[in-house]
């Protein structure tokens, strides 16, 4: 039966100086009665998840070639939707070895498929895989794409840029696309309609402060944009009317979590590398010193490492909800990352933990710091995985990389890297599965597939040799 009326895609909330975008609601389905015959549903969203330093292949690595029916330890969390996760071995990214150093190439060239430039001054080997993307299907939601990361970098190595460890984005050979960390300047630029701005130093420390008052959310933009909440409610039947409510109370929750960090008087970052030891345990990196760390403003970030991945991802799920955006990288921390984590008893540098050397203390400290990468990874997921799209969920209708350009840290070695996909590819995908691939194979094949995944025609990327056959 045809709807009496239909919701556009594009309708969103509008209040004194503010606007909201809307998540997928049945009322936006066109109706095969209409003009269009073909039924158009919710789009499939990309995503690139970077972790630093490798992992512990041996807590990673499934036990059956075939099934994940006994998950390894490190990924232990992804058990509730493991239906959604494919993990794959044998992928190698050969253009992330570098001439004198694994670190620097690993991070800049990943999303590249091609190798970074022996220099101070970077220079990648072309725009990322996500940007392709972008200047595809980017153009059709307000915001092309987003990167975001939770630590600033440290000057590089060995004559490599230290920009290639904290960028994974690339727009251009030396252009990387501008790493969002602060919770409160990505939740204004998704919801409020406002690009980050150049602060002006020549303002006085009262005029700074003036500034940040103006820019205060402690008015909620939903309050903002009532009236237009509540006239769309009466409109909507039941189904749309919870899925809008859970939707707005998301929003709700990432008010009171900005709000609450920005009266911490310092972020976590400061904590978490007091204490990072001189780069030690190999001998590529002997004489090597790690570089001091740039603290960014605490306003908005929260004091605990997990708050603040929690948070941004939360932001992350809202703006694919919303088609705000439809690409994402995300970094855990930069690679050749000295954090901490002493909330998880890993109180040593990841980098220097990452080093092994076979010692089981070290070992022990790398599978947990693997292991809560996943955890928050999985939190993620579940998440998606609750958020209703007409017939299908917000995970089945995404596509996420999750992987390091390295696989084993204390060998820098750049194949048999540990990549998981999750997410259904809007309904092309089927997780539950190990796959195992030929040794070498380039990730960039898988890349190819998820740009044909999600509707873009190009058949070569990097150092592809075609699309990787056998993940459907």
């Amino acid at each position: 039966m045809q709807k009496p009326w239909q919701l556009s895609r594009r309708t969103i909330l509008r209040g004194a100086g503010a606007s909201i975008a809307l998540p997928w609601l049945d009322a936006m389905a066109t109706s095969p009665t209409r003009a269009n015959p073909v039924t158009s549903g919710p789009p499939v969203r990309l995503a690139f998840f970077y972790v630093p330093n490798g992992v512990n292949m041996d807590t990673w690595r499934p036990s059956s070639d075939s099934s994940l029916d006994e998950l390894p330890p490190t990924l232990k969390a992804l058990q509730p939707i493991k239906d959604k996760v494919t993990v794959i071995s044998g992928l190698a990214a050969d253009h992330c070895d570098g001439n004198v150093a694994s670190h620097e190439p690993a991070g800049g060239g990943f999303l590249v498929g091609a190798k970074c430039k022996h220099s101070e001054e970077p220079e990648v080997g072309g725009v990322s895989i996500d940007q392709v993307a972008a200047r595809e299907i980017g153009l059709r939601t307000p915001i092309d794409s987003l990167a975001l990361g939770i630590d600033p970098g440290h000057r590089g190595d060995h004559g490599y840029s230290g920009t290639y460890m904290s960028h994974i984005s690339w727009r251009s050979k030396t252009t990387p696309a501008a790493l969002e960390m602060n919770p409160r300047e990505l939740y204004n630029r998704l919801f409020r309609g406002k690009q980050p701005k150049q602060p002006d130093w020549t303002k006085s420390s009262e005029e700074v402060e003036a500034t940040l008052s103006e820019s205060s959310i402690e008015k909620s933009i939903l309050d903002l944009a009532r009236d237009d909440t509540k006239s769309l409610q009466r409109r909507l039947g039941y189904s749309d009317q919870r899925k809008l409510e859970e939707y707005l109370d998301g929003i709700r929750n990432i008010e009171r979590q900005i709000a609450l960090a920005s009266k911490d008087s310092e972020s976590h970052h400061r904590e978490a590398f007091r204490d990072a030891p001189p780069v030690s345990g190999h001998d590529e990196d002997s004489d090597s010193r790690l570089g001091e760390i740039i603290i960014p403003d605490g306003k908005g970030i929260p004091k605990v490492y997990a708050d603040h991945v929690n948070l941004m991802l939360d932001m992350l799920v809202l703006a694919f909800q919303t088609d705000t955006t439809r690409l994402a990288s995300f970094l855990f921390s930069y690679e050749k990352s000295g954090r901490a984590y002493p909330e998880i008893d890993a109180s040593g540098s990841h980098h220097s933990t990452s080093h092994h050397g076979k010692k089981e203390e070290n070992l022990v400290q790398l599978t947990r710091i693997n292991t809560h990468h996943i955890d928050l990874f999985a939190r993620m997921l579940t998440r998606m995985s609750q958020i209703r799209e007409g017939e299908r969920t917000l995970l089945d209708n995404v596509m996420i990389c999750y992987g390091s350009g390295i696989s084993d840290g204390n060998k820098h070695n750049h194949d048999d890297l540990p990549i998981l996909v999750a997410g259904g590819a809007g309904g092309t995908l089927t997780g539950g599965r190990h796959l195992l691939f030929k040794e070498k194979t380039p990730i960039c094949n898988l890349y190819v597939d998820m740009l044909q995944r999600a509707g873009i025609d190009k058949s070569s990327f990097g150092d592809s040799t075609g699309r990787l056959v056998g993940l459907s």
